[in-house]
């Protein structure tokens, strides 16, 4: 055993004996004291004026604090100045009434409680009040067990003694460079160790009574040998007493291996890519083999600075940065970090069946796994908003027509109506097959375009004739998808078709969320020039619907602007494979490490959503889950026999008025071949403009930049100014605002509304 173990158990002994003493000195001087001669009296008396002198100034605090260090048992008079105090005044009183009084003194005092009514009986029970409340208050130190100090070991003959434990060792190198009374950094600071694993012990250190604890991380480190870092305190009871946490391996937070650690070495170091933050939540991820953990801005930051995917792997010493997974939260002071052992979506999954594209009552349906292990969803339609535009982004070879699959199946097993717009040609069988009308090349794709818009059409002067204000499916007047892929053939800066089919699709995006007609684009780049440089489609549809990013080009960051939801989320971070690195010198023995495509690896989220790393489910050909026999068509569109002939038609209102001025018929979806009117002055083909564009249902102000306005009315630059001015005036129409600032150049049909 320790010195300073057995030096404990020395002191508890001593202790509980003087407790005794305490207790037993009043009766047991009561019973002797009437025996003392006269001699033996005055010896006693003189005893005890002394001794009851010392321990009354004991109690009143009046000796030196350098007479009682030097005493023995100084800690036991500090910490039991009370009880002696009083068992003092007891044996004071009995030591008198014995020795003066003699045995009917002593008779008086110790049993007049027998006769409680009298005053002696009164002076009696007082006398042992005070008597009995002594051992009250040691009562922890009599009811402490006598501690049994274990025989050393003794090693048999021919046999080595038993080697200490590890315990044993602590405390010892402990006794002998700590609190060692002679040449200790600290003396007499004593510790009990409380937990011991094999990472870490912790213990207790008290200081000698009147002291304060002064143990350093740096003493204990050189006792020890670990780092000072791996050292830490916590405050005890008082000030003399301290607890200790001594690592024996590198806490996670100083462990560069783990994510906490690497977290608080390099990223959040002062001048890292994330100084100021913090992580908490730090979980194992059993989905990846690796860690997650919650990412929280520091006092010194009111938000988090998304940062970029490759700096981050960079920053956290990760060689692939598919290994790392950054994930933003609404609460713009919090994101998700996941550091990965291995990246779950690299196996991918087989497409389970139809039940995972099935809805769930808002919306939603699940287009494969997320690197979370949550499902990655995107919304098709939302309960109050009504169907939900989407952008499918990504270049050749990414799984965009896979996505694009995928989506149009969804729609098909829900009953929708698609039309199909490929200008490149049957690049996709499967969709072709699902589609009530598919146009396939250049012309045809904008035939399809056509069509659609007139079924736009005729719901909106439908919802207006019959005042519905939400859209609701059934099975004569179904979802009406248009899926428009590689959008930039017709809506490119060179697209032969550009102006026709921007303005259908603006008119969708703007219009078919309400009527059951959203809007399916897919493309390799999303810049506003690959969108017919239309405003209106940008912010409708990539603003405002669900967004699946593929691999991108290294240049599709820096030319758009991310949802908020997308922060860090940058699509040019996805490698065309997920390893294929060589070695530096050629081993005609080893096999070439051939490179696996990313195939279907994507950012998806839908408006407010969580956006994170996912893979779309595998699924090569979506034709065995075709229902063949029920192909749905738009029932309700009675121009639906014609479709052929209007898809040949242009939509524009001033091919229109040509072909009105050479007697031509027009279809107008509401009211069958009717002859077309043009607007009789400038301020009517303004207002004329933004009705075609206007919200049916007047739920919300659709807003038209001038530009789109000029290409709509044919007018010159200087008559649309001054037509928009008198406009502005009369309040027929009113510019955009938005946290409380003009938005330049949008207008919108009607006065300003009115802010509650």
């Amino acid at each position: 055993m320790s010195s300073n173990t057995t030096a404990a158990a020395r002191t508890q002994s001593t202790e509980r004996v003087i407790a005794i003493a305490t207790c037993a000195a009043p009766v047991t001087t009561g019973v002797l004291a009437p025996f003392l001669n006269d001699s033996a009296a005055l010896t006693a008396a003189i005893a005890y004026g002394g001794a009851g002198g010392f321990l009354v100034a004991n109690y009143l605090n009046r000796l030196p604090a350098r007479l009682i260090n030097q005493m023995p048992a100084s800690d036991i008079l500090r910490a039991h100045e009370s009880p002696l105090f009083i068992s003092t005044v007891t044996t004071g009183v009995a030591l008198a009434a014995g020795a003066l009084g003699g045995p009917d003194g002593a008779d008086v005092l110790m049993a007049g409680i027998l006769n409680p009514p009298t005053i002696p009986g009164i002076i009696s029970l007082g006398w042992w009040s005070a008597v009995a409340l002594v051992p009250i208050k040691l009562r922890k130190v009599l009811s402490r067990k006598k501690h049994h100090t274990a025989a050393p070991a003794v090693a048999q003959p021919g046999m080595p003694a038993p080697p200490p434990t590890d315990a044993e060792r602590i405390l010892q190198r402990w006794a002998q460079h700590v609190s060692n009374p002679h040449n200790g950094a600290h003396r007499g600071q004593e510790l009990v160790i409380r937990t011991l694993s094999p990472a870490r012990w912790t213990g207790t250190i008290t200081a000698p009574i009147g002291q304060s604890v002064n143990v350093t991380a740096e003493t204990v480190s050189s006792v020890y040998q670990v780092p000072s870092d791996w050292i830490t305190f916590t405050d005890g009871a008082h000030t003399g007493e301290r607890h200790i946490t001594v690592n024996r391996v590198a806490p996670p937070e100083l462990d560069p291996a783990t994510l906490q650690g690497a977290w608080k070495k390099w990223a959040a170091r002062k001048g890292g890519l994330m100084q100021g933050t913090h992580l908490e939540d730090v979980q194992d991820d059993p989905n990846t083999g690796g860690q997650v953990a919650r990412i929280v801005a520091g006092e010194t930051l009111d938000r988090l600075t998304h940062p970029d995917r490759m700096d981050l792997a960079g920053a956290m010493r990760v060689t692939n940065p598919l290994l790392i997974s950054y994930e933003p939260c609404q609460n713009p002071r919090e994101a998700f970090i996941r550091k990965m052992e291995h990246n779950p979506l690299q196996k991918g999954a087989e497409f389970p069946g139809v039940h995972v594209l099935k809805p769930n009552e808002n919306g939603y349906i699940q287009l494969g796994p997320g690197v979370s292990g949550f499902p990655a969803r995107i919304q098709i339609w939302d309960p109050a908003l009504g169907a939900q535009h989407v952008i499918v982004a990504g270049v050749t070879g990414s799984g965009k027509g896979g996505t694009l699959q995928l989506i149009a199946l969804a729609h098909h097993v829900n009953g929708s109506a698609i039309i199909n717009a490929d200008p490149k040609g049957s690049s996709n069988p499967a969709i072709e097959a699902m589609a009530a009308y598919s146009g396939l090349g250049p012309d045809e794709a904008l035939g399809a375009l056509r069509v659609w818009y007139h079924g736009l059409q005729y719901r909106v002067a439908e919802s207006a004739r019959l005042g519905m204000k939400n859209f609701k499916p059934s099975a004569d007047r179904p979802w009406v998808p248009l899926i428009l892929d590689e959008a930039s053939k017709l809506l490119g800066e060179n697209a032969a078709h550009r102006k026709e089919a921007t303005y259908i699709i603006n008119a969708g995006a703007t219009l078919g969320r309400s009527l059951g007609m959203p809007v399916i684009l897919a493309n390799q780049l999303m810049q506003l020039a690959q969108l017919g440089g239309d405003a209106a489609i940008r912010d409708n549809v990539f603003y405002g619907g669900s967004l699946i990013l593929l691999r991108s080009d290294s240049q599709q960051k820096h030319l758009i602007d991310l949802p908020e939801n997308f922060a860090g989320c940058n699509p040019a971070d996805i490698p065309p494979a997920w390893s294929g690195e060589r070695d530096m010198v050629y081993d005609p023995t080893k096999p070439l490490n051939d490179p696996e495509r990313t195939f279907g690896l994507a950012f998806a989220a839908s408006p407010g959503g969580h956006a994170e790393m996912m893979r779309n489910w595998i699924l090569e050909d979506a034709t065995p889950y075709i229902d063949h026999d029920n192909i749905v068509i738009p029932s309700d569109w009675p121009f639906w026999e014609d479709r052929h002939e209007l898809a040949t038609r242009s939509v524009l209102p001033a091919d229109q008025e040509d072909e009105d001025e050479d007697g031509g018929m027009l279809f107008s979806a509401d009211i069958g071949l009717t002859l077309a009117k043009p607007p009789s002055s400038a301020e009517d083909k303004i207002l004329d403009a933004l009705k075609d564009v206007a919200d049916p249902l007047g739920l919300e102000v659709n807003y038209v930049h001038k530009s789109q306005i000029t290409a709509l009315t044919k007018m010159k630059t200087s008559t649309l100014e001054n037509t928009l001015t008198k406009l502005l005036m009369s309040e027929q129409i009113h510019r955009q605002t938005k946290n409380g600032k003009e938005v330049r150049g949008y207008y919108g049909l009607g006065p300003a509304p009115q802010n509650d």
